[in-house]
Formats: structure tokens, C-alpha cells, sequence
């Protein structure tokens, strides 16, 4: 039977990092289905989606995994899914998807209030990532942030527009919804 797992990993950055973990992957006879890989100050950081098409490859990934953590600065943690998670996360691709992005001044509190407002109103967060641009030729620090969500088909779009609105007036910050097309 299948097994699929999602994998967490971070360790300092350096040549090579990513090869170590995708090689565990690979050399237990394993596929990567999905990743993200990013470097975060002086740490690597990977999200991996990976399939396992029977239990022995499952076991070797893990050992593989282990023995990668024992001679590295590296810390792995592997999550099992269940099928019905795969179920439902097909199911939710029927959903209306969307993208947020927000820019302006850098300040306490906008990734907060922002996913707050998304949360009461039962929508789902598919992905964020935000930056903060410190670059000398600025007066101030530039904060820009990218929301990909999901939403329920029983949320009015306008009702969403006129809650960023408020959000985005209330922050001073600039906030766009774009419809996301298939």
C-alpha cells in the first residue's frame, strides 16, 4: 500500500544540502510529489511531499532520513498522511482559489491580523510567504506580503473586498485580490 508523508527539514545552509535530503529520498526508492525549498537567514528550510509505494521504501526512507540527521546539522521530521487527507485535499481544488497580496510600511502585526480576518470568515490559507525589503535607498522598510487562499463558495467576494478594504485602510497598507483562473 501507498504511503505518503509530508517532510520537514532545516539545517545551516551550505552546498550540498539539498542533495543530501533529496538523495535519503531517492536512494530509498521514494518520489517527491511536491516541495518547497527556501533559505531563511542562515538556515535551509524544505517542505516535501513524498511517496512511498510500499512499506519497505517507507522504512528505508526513514532510516535514510535518521542516518542523514546523525552526520549533519540537520533536523528532519516526517509526517504520515492519511488517505482521507488526500480525499479532501482533491475535493478542495474545486473551490474558488484567490491571491492577496499586501505592501507597504513595515509593521507589527499585518501577517496577524490579515490571516485573523481569513480564518473568521472559514477561509483557508494554501500558501504565504512575506519579505521585508531594508535596502539603504529606502526611506523606510518595505513589507510585501503573498497569500494564495481558498474560498468557500458560499463567502460573497464582495463582502471579502470590503473586509480587506477596511483591513488594508486600517493598516495603511495597499491589499489586492486577484481571482486565481485554472
Amino acid at each position: 500500500m501507498q504511503n505518503q508523508y509530508i517532510l520537514a527539514a532545516m539545517g545551516s545552509n551550505r552546498p550540498g544540502v539539498v542533495a543530501d535530503v533529496t538523495g535519503a529520498i531517492y536512494k530509498a526508492g521514494c518520489n517527491i510529489e511536491n516541495s518547497f525549498m527556501t533559505l531563511m537567514g542562515v538556515h535551509f528550510t524544505l517542505m516535501i511531499h513524498v511517496i512511498a509505494e510500499d512499506q519497505d521504501k517507507a522504512d528505508k526512507l526513514n532510516r535514510n532520513l535518521e542516518s542523514l540527521e546523525q552526520k549533519d546539522d540537520l533536523k528532519v521530521h516526517t509526517f504520515p498522511k492519511e488517505n482521507d487527507e488526500i480525499e479532501i485535499s482533491r475535493a478542495r481544488k474545486e473551490q474558488p482559489r484567490y491571491e492577496i497580496r499586501v505592501r507597504g510600511q513595515d509593521k507589527a502585526g499585518i501577517v496577524y491580523r490579515t490571516s485573523k480576518l481569513l480564518a473568521s470568515r472559514g477561509i483557508n490559507i494554501l500558501k504565504l510567504s512575506t519579505k521585508v525589503d531594508r535596502s539603504k535607498h529606502l526611506q523606510q522598510p518595505i513589507f510585501t506580503m503573498r497569500i494564495g487562499i481558498e474560498v468557500p463558495k458560499n463567502i460573497d467576494g464582495h463582502s471579502l473586498r470590503m473586509d480587506l478594504e477596511a483591513l488594508a485602510e486600517d493598516t495603511q497598507e495597499t491589499f489586492t485580490l486577484t481571482r486565481k483562473r485554472d
